[in-house]
């Protein structure tokens, strides 16, 4: 199923850019895309005081296998919306969520503001939140959990999985801390923090690239965010690793209206400045744009641009793996524990 629709995704996505640079005015917004190229639904719900987005296909029928998204820092339940496209396009349905407000709101903290973010990636990774995080994932999942349908749409909790991007990845790897509560059973972790996995994980794809940076400072080199590969079971762990691929480009992310507008009115007082000759000693605490939303490499519109195509295939594949039980393919990109 996803190797007839990840193309339409990936010309859609094209298309748009396409035509945004022609018009010379940002891309549409992602729910016009969604809807009209690729099909899919887009469904909003609160629970617990929590945002929820339900991304499925429009043709996919009966109980769907369910993917639980887990944004990173910084973000809401929109973000990842190229991994959630990607996998309702093969026919999950893709919730999307991000447990903690904290979480959400961090580009707006005191620490953020005053351009801290080493001490704030501190405090997000950090034992407290990672434990509150954790607890209110799992107070969401029982309660998604106790409906026939979430949004109208019926879900088959037998066949699910955990995805999460940064901390998210981090609380996907640390739900095997309680072998007697739920499990999904697949994780996927995307570009996770230096960190031992949860003893009871289950099978888990781990995604990172050899680009895979952070501007937070707390990971030295990319290769560090492989680290949870190692205390995962043998037999039960995978590592994709598509070269080239920056962390913001992992994170999937598309940019909200008005960031691209930002980030080239940024680039023109940047050009600006330096044929003027001034500008040179100013300190950005973020990224292009002036907003802020948290030190993202490249522009806002680095994750909707970026060749994904690989990892979104692969990614599919396993949890086609894990929750149909069909084979997973091998590729270069791809290795076994």
């Amino acid at each position: 199923m996803q190797s007839a629709r990840l193309p339409a995704l990936a010309a859609a996505l094209a298309t748009a850019l396409a035509l945004a640079a022609c018009a010379g005015g940002p891309p549409p917004p992602w729910a016009e895309t969604a809807t009209r190229e690729l099909n899919l639904s887009l469904g909003h719900l609160e629970l617990q005081g929590r945002h929820i987005t339900l991304t499925r296909h429009n043709a996919a029928t009966g109980a769907l296998p369910v993917v639980v998204y887990l944004p990173g820092i910084g973000q809401g339940s929109e973000a990842g919306q190229r991994w959630a496209a990607a996998w309702a396009q093969a026919g999950y349905a893709v919730l999307a969520v991000q447990p903690l407000e904290a979480d959400a709101a961090a580009w707006r903290s005191a620490l953020a503001r005053s351009g801290e973010f080493r001490e704030l990636g501190e405090l997000h990774y950090g034992e407290a939140m990672r434990a509150a995080r954790l607890a209110a994932l799992r107070g969401l999942l029982s309660a998604l959990q106790a409906p026939g349908a979430v949004g109208g749409v019926t879900l088959d909790w037998q066949r699910a999985a955990v995805a999460g991007y940064e901390t998210g990845a981090q609380t996907a790897l640390d739900l095997g801390r309680d072998a007697t509560a739920w499990l999904p059973r697949a994780v996927i972790a995307i570009s996770p923090p230096p960190m031992d996995a949860a003893a009871a994980t289950p099978p888990a794809l781990l995604i990172t690239s050899d680009s895979d940076g952070d501007a937070l400072g707390l990971v030295r080199r990319p290769a560090e965010r492989r680290r949870a590969l190692d205390t995962l079971r043998p037999g039960a762990a995978w590592l994709l690793s598509p070269p080239g691929l920056s962390h913001a480009a992992l994170s999937g992310t598309l940019a909200p209206e008005g960031w691209q507008a930002q980030d080239q009115q940024r680039g023109r007082e940047a050009i600006a400045g330096q044929r003027g000759g001034m500008g040179g000693g100013r300190r950005e605490h973020g990224p292009a744009g002036g907003m802020p939303r948290g030190p993202r490499s490249g522009s806002a519109t680095e994750a909707a641009q970026a060749d994904l195509n690989e990892a979104l295939r692969l990614s599919t594949a396993f949890l086609d793996a894990q929750l149909r039980g069909t084979a997973l393919p091998t590729a270069a990109s791809l290795t076994a524990r």
